[in-house]
Parts: C-alpha cells; structure tokens; sequence
C-alpha cells in the first residue's frame, strides 16, 4: 500500500521532519500479527448433465434441475454458483431419436437438494437460473470442444453427471448467446 506525503499538519501517524521531500512516497509495512494471504474464492465447478429434452424443457421452465432419476447423491457434489449445461441425447426419454443437443445452460443457486414430487413418484432437485439460450445441436461442435476430443467422450456421460471444462462451458455459454459462426471466426482469430 503506498501513501503520499502531504502538506497536512494534522497527519500524527505518519511523523515527518521538515527535511522530508512533499509528495514522496511512504510504504507501509502490514502489522506483524495480520495475515497478507487472502482466503482464496470458492472454486467453480462446472457440469454436464444428461437427460432427454423433454425433461430438461420442464427444468428449464420452473427453474430446477435434477439429475440420475431424482437421486439426491449426485446433486450433493454441485456447490451454488457452479455452472450446469445440459445434454439431451433424444427429445423423449428412453428413445433413439438422434436429437443430441446442448437443450440448457445456467447456473446453480443457494439451498441443498430438496424433494419434488412427479407424476411417478418423489425426486431430489436443485435449483437454477437457467440463461435464456437456443438449444443447440452436438455435431457442430465436435472438433471444438475440449470433452469431445477422447474418441469414446459418449461412455462418460452414462452416469448421467459429469465434472465439465470451464473452457467448454464458457464456449457453449459464448454460443448458446450468439451465433455458433461468429463465436468459431472469433475463437479462431484469438
């Protein structure tokens, strides 16, 4: 921290002869008893979530998120503030449809998993605010992001969560609010 000197008489704790120079600069020494570490911010974590696009639109409109058939294990892992993108391999659950899309992007608010009601039974959700995003097809993405260069990048998301890049959700977040064309000609121009 540095400090001018001035020409204020009234400065007690900084005592200064007449000799001393106007406007030098004084450093200041932290306190021998005060730490100069700052506690380090909480990390984000980002994930990937798999679920058909039926369900994920029904998120998406009231603001919640669930993962692995209402399990509560899985949510426990995502802290708020973490970001969530999902992924919707076909529109209907349990189909073959081929849809694979990104169908949601947001981010996690405060509060631990609770349990919902559905039509079949009760499941375990957080919530998110969910950003205001197109759903967006895979196969244009493929040689862009980081999580799909491992030829068998499928096998991983069978457990219905993933741990997720920052730099790929940033990437889908940068496309889901723009055009894909000019988030590629501006990532291939950096």
């Amino acid at each position: 921290m540095l400090f001018k000197a001035s020409n204020r008489n009234d400065a007690a704790l900084f005592p200064r002869d007449d000799q001393t120079n106007r406007g030098t600069a004084v450093r200041l020494l932290p306190h021998a008893n005060t730490s100069s570490r700052r506690p380090e911010p909480e990390q984000k974590s980002y994930w990937l979530a798999v679920a058909s696009a039926e369900h994920v639109r029904i998120g998406r409109e009231q603001g919640f998120m669930q993962v692995n058939h209402g399990r509560r294990a899985p949510l426990m892992r995502i802290k708020p503030g973490d970001g969530i993108v999902y992924y919707s391999p076909s529109v209907k659950m349990g189909e073959r449809d081929g849809f694979q899309s990104f169908t949601a992007i947001g981010f996690v608010r405060e509060g631990e998993p609770y349990l919902a009601e559905m039509g079949c039974g009760k499941a375990y959700r957080k919530d998110v605010d969910w950003l205001d995003a197109p759903e967006q097809p895979l196969r244009p993405l493929l040689g862009w992001l980081d999580f799909t260069q491992d030829k068998n990048w499928g096998y991983k998301l069978r457990f219905g969560l993933v741990e997720f890049g920052q730099s790929d959700f940033e990437f889908l977040e940068e496309i889901l609010m723009s055009e894909l064309e000019v988030v590629k000609q501006r990532r291939m121009q950096a």
